[in-house]
């Protein structure tokens, strides 16, 4: 048996390969309560296959699951940066993406998701939304979170929206668009839409650490009922041929 300095040497080459290989094998269900917990419960990953570093699995929000495939690459890890693809776990053209984290950042490149609207029913609880339809898609070639220095753009369409409210018509909204760009601290952008019962206009703003606000214009296409038109002037305030809705909240 080997002794003294060469034998701790080949202890410790040992016992890295034990821990490597562990490490290297830990099934994807580990991956779970990192999920759950980082998104408050409200998104889990169920149905996992593989192992953290290239598996499978569906991811879980209420009635929505998306199944997913990912593949950690190696090679940054010894940069110590982390690159992750994502691709459908079905094969199909989307969800995809590459994020990539490193020290006090992370990017995402090349992104093209498709997800169903009711993903945004707890985002729209302040507006008495009982439930919402449709499906958002959002694309970038690249975007960049950083505390303070964020850039890059991307592409968000919410198609056939629809909004049902309590105690009110359901709203048809068509097509609704905004071009998401991060600009330091600050993520913000334009809002308008293509057909529906309403006309909106107006921005969205996120400031880190301070809050999410939402300057909107909306006007009637159409003569709608006048439990819309009471639901508008509950929320908003009259201004020229509609309401204007200005909603804040604080980011804690």
């Amino acid at each position: 048996m080997a002794s003294g300095p060469r034998g701790f040497v080949i202890f410790a080459m040992l016992a890295l390969a034990v821990a490597i290989a562990t490490a290297w094998l830990a099934p994807a269900a580990l991956l779970d309560p990192r999920i759950s917990g980082a998104t408050g419960g409200t998104v889990r990953l169920a149905e996992s296959d593989g192992t953290v570093w290239d598996g499978r699995g569906s991811l879980v929000a209420g009635a929505t699951r998306i199944p997913i495939a990912w593949h950690v690459e190696c090679a940054p890890l010894l940069r110590g940066v982390l690159r992750i693809r994502l691709a459908s776990g079905t094969g199909a053209a989307t969800p995809r993406a590459t994020i990539e984290a490193g020290t006090g950042y992370v990017t995402f490149r090349q992104v093209d998701v498709a997800l169903p609207a009711d993903v945004l029913g707890a985002t729209l609880s302040p507006f008495a939304v009982a439930s919402v339809a449709g499906e958002i898609s959002l694309k970038s070639d690249a975007i960049e979170w950083t505390p303070e220095s964020s850039r890059g753009e991307a592409r968000v369409v919410w198609r056939a929206a629809r909004i049902d409210f309590v105690g009110a018509p359901p709203l048809e909204l068509g097509d609704v668009q905004t071009r998401v760009k991060a600009d330091g601290s600050v993520l913000s952008g334009p809002v308008a839409n293509d057909g529906g019962d309403l006309a909106l206009g107006g921005e969205w703003t996120i400031r880190l650490h301070d809050s999410v606000q939402l300057a909107l214009h909306v006007a009637s296409r159409r003569p709608g009922p006048p439990e819309l038109e009471r639901m508008l002037s509950a929320i908003g305030t009259a201004d020229g041929d509609g309401w204007r809705i200005d909603w804040r909240t604080p980011l804690r």
